[in-house]
């Protein structure tokens, strides 16, 4: 099993994209009428990253044993309908964002947390991208907020979790790599809603949205992910898999 491909592929895609918009809007500006904005180079290249990262660790997903991809899938509805119902905490915590912007965003990291929790028990490249997809898949069935969008979102988010599992070899699931991994994913999040809602936002209001997510996907996704797995491998609950066998 090639363990480094999802970031091989990472790499390679976000590079790709990275080229392609430089060459438009900087060697091809005046034919291409497109002007180089560093944010936007930013968010093509991560979105390439993630990208990258769901198609490389696709051909793992076809090794997995039959219960992992029960418990993935289990996983992913249970958050999915967890996420639906966190929406109505962001709703609730609106006011945040009128008196300090971004500071909302501090709540945000719960949705990627079947980013964490999965490759966390089930230890095997695509664990991330799979339940993260399909917790947003859920979402969405269950009636989420976004639409479509939060297909693509599970898809990003998941995607740049798995990139830092894959930069670990698939081999480290202590806490440092649980907390990047959830902040990566943080990231890749605010890519889709830059795409979609928030391209006229000022920089310093996105820099502020950016570090809130770091922080909250580092902390409700990564930290609490561990601690609820954690949980259920004490309870005896997760014999059957990787992080019984490593712990």
């Amino acid at each position: 099993m090639n363990t480094s491909r999802p970031l091989i592929y990472a790499l390679l895609i976000g590079a790709f994209t990275l080229l392609v918009y430089y060459l438009a809007a900087v060697v091809r500006a005046s034919a291409e009428g497109i002007a180089w904005n560093p944010i936007h180079a930013a968010v093509l290249t991560v979105l390439g990253l993630a990208i990258g990262a769901a198609w490389g660790a696709r051909p793992a997903l076809a090794r997995w044993r039959t219960v992992e991809a029960i418990l993935a899938a289990n996983l992913a509805l249970v958050f999915g309908l967890l996420f639906v119902g966190w929406s109505m905490v962001w709703d609730l915590a609106k006011p945040l964002e009128t008196a300090f912007p971004g500071a909302r965003d501090l709540l945000y990291g719960f949705w990627f947390i079947a980013a964490v929790i999965a490759p966390y028990i089930i230890r095997k490249p695509g664990a991330a991208l799979a339940a993260e997809t399909l917790a947003a898949l859920a979402e969405f069935l269950a009636g989420g907020y976004w639409g479509l969008t939060l297909i693509l979102s599970g898809l990003i988010q998941g995607g740049m979790a798995e990139m830092v599992f894959a930069a670990r070899g698939y081999r480290k699931y202590d806490l440092p790599t649980l907390m990047l991994a959830g902040a990566a994913a943080g990231l890749g999040s605010l890519v889709v809603d830059y795409m979609f809602w928030y391209s006229n936002l000022k920089p310093g209001v996105l820099a502020a949205m950016l570090v809130a997510r770091l922080i909250s996907g580092a902390v409700l996704a990564g930290w609490l992910g561990k601690v609820i797995a954690d949980g259920l491998y004490r309870a005896g609950a997760l014999n059957s898999f990787a992080i019984a066998r490593e712990e």
